[in-house]
């Protein structure tokens, strides 16, 4: 009897206990399945030809997949394929490429497949390249494979921007020779090739799916990628794991900093980890700030208004963030920040004594202090640290001198003319970073006699006034597409405007360099055509290179294998939640 006794009280704890876990391994099965993330701005389009704002891409890129892509934990960059089965194979002197896809790869469902699982095929290539070519679209793409592809600059007028014709018209340097393979021939050469196919313009869009939203995909997501956009459910965007995704794996190697930082403990563990993904959709910084504190999102990329708060007076991590758990990790990014002009502005464009008035008033110490409260380094150059070219000796022949600024000033005729208008200078966003800037250098400016008026903008509509042409003083800044100083330089090209030459600036010089730069492969040569190139930028002036950007990213512990990159945007399939 008393054995019995003893047997149903184990029993019945067994079954309490086995209960017990069950629950608990749910409600940890839960939390971890769930990621939450902020969005800084209201997306521009989802389009991946037009898609080019940080948010857009960050959210397609979780979804839509290129063929290449860039190993996750080795810098410098490696280039690796991602659809693609491997590396291109090279014909005809550099200027063939065949490409094999990788077999079994599934798109994410959309009612243009009428239910039926789509395979990948070589064909959806051929169809966004074709896309990129229309000039409706004007997609900020474009002008990578402009001249580069054979009849790409073609391709528009043939089909007479009727996207109806996609399908139909043959675009002669893009096309499949199966269903595995792509081809792509080329005018010349190109050594940056291989990067830009690795960017987002350059994903498969299947013909069904553009035919059935009538070449409108500006809110319409559908890849391959690990994770399936569900689209906007109340204040955020929705994905969840993908569950024909193929079979893939964390990475197995990596740079020093990825085994300091135990970057490859998920070592050959298959990916994605994560079961679902929420992008919040804030647009005030107080917003983000406050969401973190209160752990409704999991990781954020500190607003520079709010670096002065991440630090006690002692210097070490604030106590309200080590309250919570917080974790501060600190990036160097590969992105640049520069004041910039107008060059076809009548009065800053056609007066290069008064730029560099402008360029000896500006306190370049402060404005790294203000923005950045020291953490991020004065740029002397156009190029970035990391960038191929980039000469960290180099001296900017520009410095902090009231009293040089004044002697240009006084060439250049400012204060005696009175019919000079007013210059006004336009704000890259309305947080209150972006006021606080523009108040910076409207202080410096007026301390040597020059007025400004601020104009305060945001940023969507900084961005339609500056590609417009529309902008006159203004600071700018790139965050690198890839790792080559050409994709800066463009910004600069005559035939880039209107567009992301959003100076304006013309140099037949330049166009000339840069159409050089594009052709040679030759490392030397290219570091040399780059130094000639900023030798004449800096002499003619339409920007002011200010300052090196870096990220502090504050996460809670819980999140592992987090390495923030500029170029790595498809970052969360390696993401681990360990609660």
């Amino acid at each position: 009897m008393r054995n019995r006794f003893f047997f149903v009280l184990f029993g019945i704890f067994f079954i309490l206990g086995v209960s017990f876990f069950i629950k608990r391994a749910n409600f940890f099965r839960g939390t971890e399945s769930l990621l939450r993330l902020s969005l800084d701005s209201t997306l521009d389009s989802l389009d991946p030809a037009k898609a080019f704002s940080d948010d857009s891409l960050l959210v397609s890129s979780q979804v839509m997949e290129p063929l290449f892509q860039y190993h996750y934990l080795k810098r410098p960059y490696e280039i690796e394929p991602l659809i693609a089965e491997s590396l291109p194979q090279i014909e005809g002197q550099g200027k063939r490429l065949k490409i094999k896809i990788k077999k079994g790869i599934y798109f994410h469902d959309h009612p243009a497949f009428q239910g039926k699982k789509r395979l990948l095929r070589a064909d959806d290539f051929v169809i966004q390249f074709k896309r990129l070519a229309m000039d409706s679209l004007k997609s900020p793409g474009k002008s990578l494979f402009s001249g580069l592809i054979v009849g790409f600059d073609e391709f528009g007028k043939l089909i007479n921007e009727d996207w109806r014709k996609i399908n139909s018209v043959k675009l002669d340097g893009v096309f499949a020779i199966n269903e595995q393979t792509l081809v792509i021939e080329l005018n010349h050469p190109e050594p940056n090739l291989m990067y830009y196919l690795a960017l987002n313009f350059i994903v498969p869009v299947p013909w069904e799916v553009v035919e059935f939203e009538q070449n409108n995909l500006d809110k319409t997501l559908v890849g391959t990628g690990p994770y399936q956009f569900l689209g906007q459910q109340e204040n955020y965007l929705s994905m969840k794991k993908f569950t024909s995704y193929r079979k893939d794996f964390y990475p197995s190697s990596g740079d020093r900093y990825a085994n300091i930082e135990k970057l490859l403990d998920s070592s050959k563990e298959m990916i994605p980890f994560i079961d679902e993904v929420r992008f919040y959709l804030t647009t005030q910084e107080s917003e983000r700030w406050d969401m973190f504190l209160n752990h409704d999102i999991d990781l954020i990329t500190v607003p520079k208004t709010y670096i002065p708060q991440l630090f006690g007076a002692d210097g070490e991590l604030a106590e309200n963030l080590k309250d919570i758990g917080a974790n501060l990790k600190h990036f160097p990014i590969l992105a640049n920040r520069w004041l910039a002009f107008n060059m076809r502005n009548s009065i800053l464009g056609k007066n290069a004594n008064l730029r560099r008035a402008i360029a000896y008033a500006i306190d370049y110490n402060g404005y790294v202090q203000l923005l950045s409260q020291n953490t991020n380094l004065r740029a002397n150059s156009i190029l970035v640290p990391g960038i191929p070219g980039y000469l960290p000796a180099k001296e900017f022949r520009f410095a902090f001198d009231p009293e040089m600024a004044k002697e240009f000033l006084k060439k250049s005729g400012y204060l005696e003319n009175k019919s000079f208008q007013k210059i006004i200078y336009s704000t890259r966003g309305n947080q209150k970073i972006h006021i606080l800037e523009a108040e910076f250098i409207k202080k410096h400016l007026e301390a040597i006699g020059i007025k400004i008026e601020i104009e305060v903008l945001s940023f969507p509509d900084f961005m339609k006034k500056g590609r417009a042409g529309e902008l006159m003083f203004f600071t700018d800044n790139w965050l690198f597409d890839y790792p080559d100083g050409e994709n800066i330089l463009q910004l600069l090209v005559s035939k880039n405007f209107p567009g992301i030459n959003k100076s304006g600036y013309s140099s037949p010089i330049i166009d000339s360099l840069y159409g050089e730069l594009k052709k040679t492969s030759n490392l030397d040569h290219r570091d040399k055509i780059i130094q000639q190139m900023e030798d004449v930028i800096f002499e003619d002036l339409p920007w002011i290179p200010m300052m090196y950007e870096s990220s502090f990213v504050l996460q809670y512990p819980e999140i592992k294998n987090f390495r923030k990159s500029a170029l790595i945007r498809n970052y969360v399939k390696y993401l681990k939640l360990e609660r």
